[in-house]
């Protein structure tokens, strides 16, 4: 037993409540076990409990056992003077009392705990699988799973939202400069995140704007920015690239990049920045204002439809400059558009509806995951071999939330599956 476990049983009332009394032997019923604090003070607040004929409105303090009371000092704070019933596991000690030196009502719990709740609870404090309720999670309730798998999306989202306004406010509240950054950061992947967000902010939207049409001077403002246009190439195209950057530096006034804070290594040749950085402006001279575009898009198709690029013909026959290949398309294909919807569009969307105040936008951020095939990774991969398998981006994005937020960090306490399991 420990107060955390303590604190759910209460909450929840998952205990005999047939015939309680007082240690005193005083009949109580619980009309309402109060607001569970998680702050200063006693534990719940703005509880009802009747004691006797008497009914009392004020706040509950638990305990392991009734001397940590004392042990923390509770009868000379003020604060615990409105305390009308001392909830423990055991009586242990002394007697809780206010300032004045009034008793108060004390509740026993051990015996009223079935032994069946403190094993299952015992067996998720383990921690030996891959999640705490691995062994139990196929007997939970599935409309409690379903129901707790929509909320944790909305978890997701609203700390994606945190993300966003971060960049909103940087950015003095330009939408599409913080559409701009996240779908950089996110071609980027973990390797190269950084990187890509450092160009991004390196060029603003409304620079783009102004030459979005020319694929010659958006490769040059990108390569340019990257820091790989600083020397020779033996291609014709990279030294054309390298005179055009020149001059929309000076134009611009832009400060490049150094090219060694771009990872190749362990990389396939299709993720190499420089392939990323030929798909970024592509996607960027097809629209420099996709936030506007996205923002008004009739469906969801259409939204899809904005990342379908292609490269231009040299990156077609190079992974690098003055490298050639064998030819390929190498355009933006489905699993880094997937990514960028679920992980920019649909977070941008609902953070937008926020903004707004729209629910509009909201549903279409969920329309727009419920759309997306799920993701594939040892996470997703884990759930399958219990039977969890995602049918889109919507519940993919729910187990993830669920795995790294709840099953990691043990917060089985705090989630409706662990609940439904302890019940």
């Amino acid at each position: 037993m420990n107060e955390k476990l303590l604190h759910f049983i209460w909450k929840f009332r998952l205990f005999d409540q047939v015939n309680l009394t007082t240690t005193e032997g005083e009949p109580i019923e619980i009309v309402s076990q109060g607001m569970h604090n998680t702050h200063a003070g006693a534990d719940f607040q703005q509880g009802k409990i009747k004691i006797g004929k008497t009914l009392w409105a004020g706040n509950i303090e638990l305990h392991i056992n009734s001397a940590d009371w004392f042990a923390h000092k509770h009868e000379t704070d003020k604060a615990y003077n409105n305390v009308i019933l001392h909830v423990v596991y055991q009586q242990k000690g002394s007697t809780a009392i206010r300032q004045n030196g009034e008793a108060i009502p004390t509740l026993e719990l051990k015996k009223r705990i079935t032994a069946e709740l403190l094993s299952r609870y015992e067996e998720l404090d383990k921690r030996k699988d891959w999640i705490p309720c691995a062994r139990f999670i196929k007997n939970a309730d599935e409309f409690v799973v379903q129901s707790f798998l929509s909320r944790l999306l909305i978890e997701r989202l609203e700390s994606k939202v945190e993300q966003v306004n971060i960049l909103l406010a940087a950015s003095e509240n330009d939408w599409e400069n913080v559409m701009f950054q996240m779908i950089a950061r996110y071609m980027g992947a973990s390797i190269n995140k950084d990187a890509f967000q450092m160009l991004a902010k390196s060029l603003p939207v409304k620079i783009w704007a102004k030459h979005q049409h020319d694929t010659l001077q958006t490769e040059a403002f990108v390569f340019g920015q990257a820091g790989f246009l600083d020397g020779e190439y033996l291609d014709d195209y990279p030294n054309q690239l390298r005179k055009e950057y020149n001059y929309l530096k000076r134009l611009h006034q832009l400060q490049p990049m150094e090219k060694h804070v771009w990872k190749f290594l362990r990389l396939r040749p299709a993720n190499f920045p420089t392939i990323r950085l030929a798909q970024l402006a592509a996607l960027m001279s097809k629209e420099v204002k996709l936030f506007s575009q996205i923002i008004e898009a009739k469906n969801v198709q259409s939204i899809h439809r904005f990342f379908e690029v292609e490269v231009s013909e040299y990156w077609k026959l190079h992974y690098n400059f003055d490298k050639p290949s064998r030819k390929s398309d190498r355009h933006l294909g489905d699993g880094m558009s997937k990514i960028l919807l679920i992980n920019v569009v649909a977070p941008v969307l609902f953070a937008y509806g926020k903004y707004k105040c729209n629910e509009e936008f909201c549903d279409r951020a969920f329309q727009l995951l419920e759309s997306c095939k799920p993701e594939g990774n040892s996470i997703i991969e884990g759930w399958k071999k219990l039977d969890m398998k995602p049918a889109n981006a919507f519940e993919s994005q729910s187990l993830l939330q669920l795995k790294t937020e709840y099953c990691d960090k043990f917060r089985c306490l705090e989630c409706a599956i662990g609940h439904s399991i302890l019940s």
